[in-house]
């Protein structure tokens, strides 16, 4: 498959790695040892090529969040409210956060207590998620790609955590929107004060098994490497004056 991923990353213009999430009962890998939030660490893996994973218990990430939402540690429903209206003041009232809660898909049972494993994706890989960081035009070229044989909506919630991504097209079984929290990408997510989520980007999960219709997609459609048999239409010249 890394002949096809290698031609699909060309075609739309993907820079970084994609990025394979997996669930394991037992770590059968080696890696460095970091010092990361589950978000942090996505961004290791996407622009360093490092294999990262963390658990309950060996190994703790840094994001009380994320430990709630991942079921990592016994946060309360009510200690992330505390956090979002208090501390945040992302809602304004319990009302509208107890909203929110409910209305996020919910991290699986059955994948409770298993580490979790962030690794570029390789020819021998099926994980769970696959994960792309992407701009808006190559996510509407991807969405375009799974639903070149087939339709389906695509759901986004206001305010999701970035940490969503591990998890939600296991559970909604549909590809997942998220522009990164704005804590991630503005508070946690910088280095010595520089950033190191690109603000252009965003990112989309979806499942193994979508990625494979992705990739089967690539050269039958036109969000993929097809070229239509239209010509575009002239129209009378402009310039950009504001780039930015």
């Amino acid at each position: 498959m890394t002949n096809i991923i290698g031609k699909f990353k060309k075609t739309l213009r993907i820079k970084t790695e994609i990025l394979g999430i997996f669930y394991s009962a037992k770590l059968q890998i080696k890696s460095k040892k970091f010092r990361d939030t589950a978000c942090t660490a996505l961004a290791r893996s996407f622009f360093t090529k490092e294999t990262l994973f963390f658990h309950t218990k060996e190994y703790p990430q840094l994001c009380s969040g994320a430990s709630y939402f991942l079921k990592l540690a016994p946060i309360s429903d009510q200690e992330t409210i505390d956090v979002y209206i208090s501390k945040e003041k992302v809602f304004k009232s319990k009302n509208i956060c107890d909203k929110f809660l409910k209305n996020l898909p919910k991290f699986p049972e059955s994948l409770k207590n298993k580490f979790i494993i962030i690794k570029p994706i390789t020819d021998k890989d099926k994980p769970s998620v696959v994960v792309l960081l992407v701009n808006p035009a190559q996510a509407g070229r991807i969405l375009g790609l799974i639903n070149h044989d087939r339709y389906e909506k695509v759901e986004i919630l206001p305010s999701q955590p970035t940490c969503l991504v591990f998890f939600t097209p296991l559970v909604t079984k549909k590809p997942h929107i998220n522009f990164l929290d704005y804590y991630d990408r503005y508070y946690q997510g910088k280095i010595n004060g520089k950033s190191i989520w690109p603000e252009d980007k965003m990112i989309i999960s979806m499942s193994y098994s979508d990625f494979e219709t992705v990739l089967a997609n690539l050269e039958k459609s036109p969000h993929g490497s097809f070229r239509p048999n239209l010509l575009p239409q002239k129209i009378s010249k402009f310039y950009r004056k504001n780039r930015g």
